[in-house]
């Protein structure tokens, strides 16, 4: 999401700011300071609202990550934009139901907020005997308390109904896709929902020129990229989950035994290496470990400083799944086994070998590189 710039963490989540935010900062300022002619106060009543709406869009993006922290998935942040805000979740494949209910925490939020605040809009409405929209439209361009009611009743009411449209990257698009991969397949569900979300955005780019609406173009621009962007990570998820991890293991000689010194560990360079004994792991040896360490001599071993914490996966298991497990536990790099026997070792360096191999046999490895960053699967 470029340089933003984190404001706040709740419950381990990041909430971001993008330096691009002081395009909607300047244009309510400029709305409700110059257009609508209140000057100062106009000023600041505009940039109050701003906050006030972008609260909800917190809230909206919260309740999406809390409910995807309740099915396990990592939640890296939220990073807030002009058009809105955008929650980093972990992509991986989910039942149905969970996905639904991810799609719609966000929106049922924004409804509850509506729901409560109508009473009291609906009181303010009723006591400037409002009966047009042209009074209503009044009461909201309003610069005091009644006119922020108003103006969050209606953000919150949109956030909700906009949200649903079935359309990549709207969270309707996410409950169309977890309905059609019910009864067919994520990618071909996926691949739906995405046509929905082009075809929204050419509607809005032909609204844009009837209302000469200068923010529906931006909108339709980000829906058409988060839409392609979307289809092309399924499509490496796919090929990933087709990459079996014995096909880019690395074989390091059977590993380092945990008596020996821990000099002999870095025999090939500094890395990280499996510790076995008798073709089983019994820790990992980290390479920040190795050089921190190093300085001691030869009295220390391997066993002294390994991470006895093991985790091993299988050679019959894919690349996405290895490497999704990696992210899961925050470790640099994973020991392979075949029956409980040692055969290898798989590091984030492998990433690369697995992007060249994209590259090679899906075209454009550019592509295939930030599509995989955005995944969490190369270094950044």
């Amino acid at each position: 999401m470029g340089r933003a710039i984190r404001i706040a963490t709740i419950r381990g989540i990041q909430i971001k700011l993008h330096p691009t935010i002081l395009i909607a900062l300047l244009w309510v300022i400029y709305y409700w300071g110059i257009a609508v002619g209140a000057g100062l106060r106009g000023a600041i009543f505009g940039a109050v609202v701003l906050l006030a709406v972008f609260v909800c869009v917190i809230g909206h993006e919260l309740a999406h990550s809390f409910v995807a922290l309740r099915y396990g998935l990592t939640v890296h942040d939220i990073t807030l934009l002009p058009i809105g805000g955008v929650a980093r979740i972990e992509q991986v494949p989910l039942p149905p139901r969970h996905e639904a209910r991810i799609a719609l925490a966000g929106p049922i939020l924004n409804g509850l907020v509506a729901v409560g605040l109508l009473p009291l809009a609906l009181l303010l409405i009723a006591g400037r005997h409002v009966h047009d929209m042209v009074s209503f439209v009044g009461m909201v361009e309003d610069t005091t308390a009644t006119g922020l009611v108003l103006y969050l009743w209606i953000s919150n009411v949109m956030l909700a109904v906009f949200n649903l449209l079935p359309a990549f990257p709207m969270d309707g698009g996410r409950l169309l896709r977890a309905l059609l991969t019910a009864v067919s397949n994520r990618q071909l569900a996926t691949r739906v929902a995405v046509v929905f979300g082009q075809g929204m955005a050419l509607a809005l780019v032909a609204a844009a020129f009837y209302t000469r609406d200068v923010a529906l173009p931006l909108v339709a621009i980000f829906i058409i990229v988060a839409a392609y962007v979307e289809s092309r990570m399924i499509n490496v998820e796919t090929s990933l989950r087709a990459l079996p991890v014995s096909q880019f293991v690395v074989w390091d000689m059977g590993g380092v035994a945990p008596d020996v010194p821990l000099a002999r560990a870095l025999r090939g360079g500094p890395r990280d290496v499996a510790v076995t004994r008798n073709g089983a792991v019994v820790g990992m040896l980290w390479r920040d470990v190795v050089l921190r360490e190093l300085h001691r001599g030869d009295t220390v071993r391997v066993r002294d400083v390994m991470d006895r914490d093991v985790e091993t996966m299988d050679v019959d298991c894919t690349v996405f799944d290895v490497h999704r497990r990696m992210i899961a536990t925050g470790r640099p790099a994973i020991a392979i086994t075949e029956s409980g026997v040692y055969r290898g070792i798989f590091t984030s360096d492998r990433l690369v070998h697995v992007h060249r191999y994209l590259q090679e046999h899906h075209g454009s490895g550019e592509r295939y590189r930030g599509i995989m960053e955005a995944l969490g699967l190369l270094g950044r």
